[in-house]
Order: C-alpha cells, then sequence, then structure tokens
C-alpha cells in the first residue's frame, strides 16, 4: 500500500515527461508561475477587497493623532477627517445595496448615488481645507483665530448640514420612482445635453469632483504653511504634506478612470494599493508631527504633563489674548463659490473628453 502511494505520488511528474519534449514546455512552465493580470476583473476585486478594509486602521490612526493637542491640528480640520472616514463608512451599504438590488457593479452606474457620495467627500475635504486655510490668514496676519480652529462644534455643525442636504437629495431622487430608482437622472438630467452612457459621470458629479481636487492642493498648501515658523514652527507639517504623493496619484487615477467609464480594470486594481500605502504613509506624517512636540504612549503620560500639553497648544495662538475674542471667520463663503467655479469650468471639459 505504501509502495503504491509513493509511487502514485510521482505520477503527475511522470505524466509531465512527455510535455518537457513538447513545443509546449514553455508555456507549461509558465503557466505554473503565472502572475495575475492587472487586467482581471477577479484580481482586481479580490485586491479591493483586501486592501480597503486594511487601509482603515492607519486612517483610525491618523484621525486619534488629529485630536492630541500634540499634533496642533485646528479643531475644524480635524471634524473634516472624521467627516471623511464617515463617507467612507457610508459608502459601503450604499454601494452594497445598490449591487444587490440593483445588479450594478459600482456606483458609477447610478448617477445620483454617485453624485451624493461625491458631494460628501468634497464636503469633508472642503471643510478641512477651510479650516486650515483660515487658520493660516489669521496667524499670518496676527488677527484673532476663528472658532473652528479651537473648538470642534461650529465646522461639525456646517458639516453636518451639508450631509444633511446630501441625504434629501437622496431621499427626493429616491420617491422619484421608488420601483425603479436606479434609473432616475440626476436632478432630471441637468447640465447633461445628452442621455448618460453607462458608467459615464455627469456634468454636475463632475463639478464636486474637481471641487474637491481643487480643494485638496489647496489644503497641501495649507497644511505646508501651517508649520512655518509664524504658525506652529514645526516642520513636520511640511513632511506630512510631502506624504500626500500617493493622494495626489489616486485623484489622477480616479479621473482617468472616470473618463473612460471605469472601464480600465487595470486602474481598479491600482487604486486600492494607493489608498493603502497613502493611509500609511500619512499616519507616520502625523506620528512625525506629535512627536516633534513631545507626545508619549497616554500609558506613559501623568498628570502633570496635562497643563504643558495645555500650554503647548495655546502656544500657537500667539498668547491667544490678542484681542480676547474671535473675529476671524469660519468659513469663507467666496472661496467655496471660487472652489466650484472652478470645479464647473473643468467639469465641462471632462463631460467632453469622456471616452
Amino acid at each position: 500500500h505504501l509502495t503504491m502511494t509513493f509511487s502514485a505520488s510521482f505520477q503527475p511528474i511522470c505524466n509531465l515527461a512527455p510535455s518537457l519534449t513538447s513545443s509546449s514546455t514553455s508555456v507549461t512552465w509558465i503557466n505554473m508561475f503565472k502572475v495575475p493580470s492587472l487586467s482581471d476583473p477577479a484580481f482586481a476585486g479580490a485586491v479591493a477587497a483586501k486592501l480597503y478594509p486594511a487601509s482603515m486602521l492607519p486612517t483610525l490612526g491618523e484621525a486619534y493623532f488629529r485630536t492630541q493637542n500634540e499634533m496642533e491640528c485646528p479643531r475644524g480640520a480635524a471634524v473634516g477627517f472624521f467627516a471623511q472616514i464617515a463617507t467612507i463608512i457610508i459608502s459601503i451599504p450604499m454601494i452594497s445595496i445598490a449591487k444587490r438590488t440593483a445588479g450594478v457593479n459600482s456606483l458609477l452606474e447610478i448617477d445620483w448615488l454617485h453624485f451624493i457620495e461625491a458631494f460628501m467627500f468634497w464636503s469633508s475635504i472642503h471643510a478641512q481645507c477651510m479650516s486650515f486655510r483660515q487658520s493660516v490668514r489669521a496667524m499670518e496676519k496676527h488677527e484673532p483665530l476663528p472658532k473652528s480652529t479651537l473648538e470642534y462644534s461650529p465646522m461639525a455643525i456646517k458639516v453636518l448640514l451639508l450631509y444633511c442636504s446630501a441625504f434629501v437629495v437622496g431621499f427626493g431622487h429616491y420617491c422619484a420612482n421608488p420601483s425603479s430608482w436606479h434609473k432616475v437622472e440626476l436632478f432630471g438630467g441637468l447640465g447633461n445635453k445628452k442621455t448618460l452612457l453607462p458608467g459615464e459621470v455627469s456634468f454636475l458629479t463632475w463639478i464636486f469632483h474637481w471641487s474637491m481636487i481643487v480643494d485638496f492642493f489647496v489644503l497641501l498648501r495649507c497644511i505646508w504653511r501651517w508649520g512655518d515658523a509664524d504658525c506652529t514652527n514645526n516642520c513636520k507639517w511640511k513632511v506630512y504634506a510631502q506624504l500626500h504623493v500617493p493622494a495626489c496619484i489616486i485623484n489622477g487615477v480616479v479621473v482617468m478612470n472616470h473618463l473612460h467609464r471605469d472601464r480600465i480594470v487595470a486602474l481598479k486594481a491600482l487604486h486600492p494599493v494607493l489608498v493603502f500605502i497613502s493611509s500609511v504613509f500619512t499616519l507616520l506624517g502625523s506620528y512625525a508631527i506629535v512627536k516633534e512636540k513631545g507626545w508619549s504612549v497616554p500609558a506613559n503620560k501623568v498628570n502633570v504633563n496635562d497643563n504643558k500639553r495645555k500650554v503647548r497648544w495655546s502656544s500657537i495662538l500667539v498668547t491667544a489674548k490678542r484681542e480676547g475674542h474671535v473675529k476671524s471667520r469660519d468659513w469663507d463663503m467666496k472661496y467655496t463659490l471660487e472652489s466650484i467655479a472652478a470645479g464647473a469650468a473643468l467639469a465641462f471639459i471632462s463631460s467632453r473628453f469622456t471616452v
């Protein structure tokens, strides 16, 4: 019995003997070590299923650091970052329900759902951009800081109102035709010159996609300036800004995929990889910022350090006694309109170049 089993284990190798002399030998051995193709939808789906959840852990770590006094992050920017995480969490059931009930593969096939997702992401990035921008301007001009720099509530209320407006839009589109909700056009096709092709992004959705990208680069510029001597005097903020290079590439990948109506499978596989790398990079950047200011593991902190941390946070306010009350605005509506206008101009071009 043992002899039969042992010989049987070599049978596959014996069967390969004739093929070693055949013309298909190279193909046989190459297939044994075949690398999955980036154009394989199954491979792209497997990569996304593993790396998207994995990227949440570094992201939550960065969110924790943003709440620490040592990071000296404007409170409004921390609220925007929390909103960004909330948008990701909300998008998961949206995609799941759309797949199960409408039989679609992504939100791009239901434009009004894609619009809501884009609008929520824009709201979160715009809140971060606005908070950093207003804080940097106040510090450089030696003016009292906006209330959103020191407290969470002002920006939290504004972001909540924006999210509520997104939910109202979604509820209205669903009620327009509950039996065929996935076929409802965004605002009745407003801004579109023709019926959208499968996976094509509408003009209104493009606006907030591009406005979000504009805000993202303005945000990076403000983060860089936040590390200057007249702000936090922490050069690690500049390192943090540089570590957003993968996130910049992500924006290019998303735009390219949208221009090709979500048909480039390789980009679908590349996106989760870049998201994971970006989350790790920014976590390391935020850790470098807090370590520069003396942060330590909570278990190693003593109560005596609490007052020191409060003084350290107060130091970025330039003694915070400038005038005893806050005058700078939390939200610059002029900049918001300029960002949306820039998004509209780029949206006009993108809608013409979609293939």
